[in-house]
């Protein structure tokens, strides 16, 4: 059979094939299982975005619009995402920017379908990145000759990373408890 062929079936038809029963009752169960229930979504470059739901705790797949349930098929406009730190709902994006959501109490951003350790590794990317410009600002107005602002350029890269370091110790904690 070509790829082409194989591709045309039906979803009953591959949910059929992969039961691999001739018992007529769980047939005609698989069939009206594929009929009650929504098709996935098409595989992206990401995979298949899926998410717990809410009414009856099973799969639900992400589609163009939101979500909607393999199971019971409830559909949700747009889930909140949750940031792992602080463990608030984020701030969703305006309707044309892009995916992009973002805590209004740490400042970490995430965008929907982001694991715990991506949203952790871009927020520590960023405060990598603003110590080191601070640490360059601070070099350059050395160089100036500027003892005040190379001053407070030194005490804010020191707090950046002091917060970090609180911010560590505080998931530790999380974690053992």
């Amino acid at each position: 059979m070509t790829d082409f062929a194989d591709e045309a079936r039906s979803r009953a038809a591959h949910l059929l094939r992969m039961a691999n029963t001739v018992d007529a009752r769980m047939r005609a169960q698989i069939i009206e299982y594929a009929d009650s229930t929504p098709d996935p979504p098409v595989m992206g470059p990401a995979g298949i975005a899926t998410t717990g739901c809410p009414r009856c705790l099973r799969t639900m797949w992400r589609q163009r619009d939101g979500w909607v349930c393999a199971s019971c098929g409830h559909v949700e406009e747009e889930l909140p995402v949750k940031c792992p730190n602080c463990r608030t709902v984020m701030k969703s994006p305006p309707a044309s920017a892009p995916d992009r959501w973002w805590c209004p109490r740490c400042g970490r951003v995430a965008t929907v379908g982001d694991s715990t350790t991506e949203i952790e590794n871009r927020e520590r990317g960023r405060l990598e990145a603003v110590r080191l410009l601070d640490r360059a600002m601070a070099e350059r107005n050395d160089l100036r000759g500027d003892p005040e602002s190379a001053a407070v350029s030194w005490a804010f890269s020191v707090a950046v990373t002091e917060r970090e370091r609180l911010r560590v110790e505080r998931a530790a904690q999380r974690l053992r408890a």
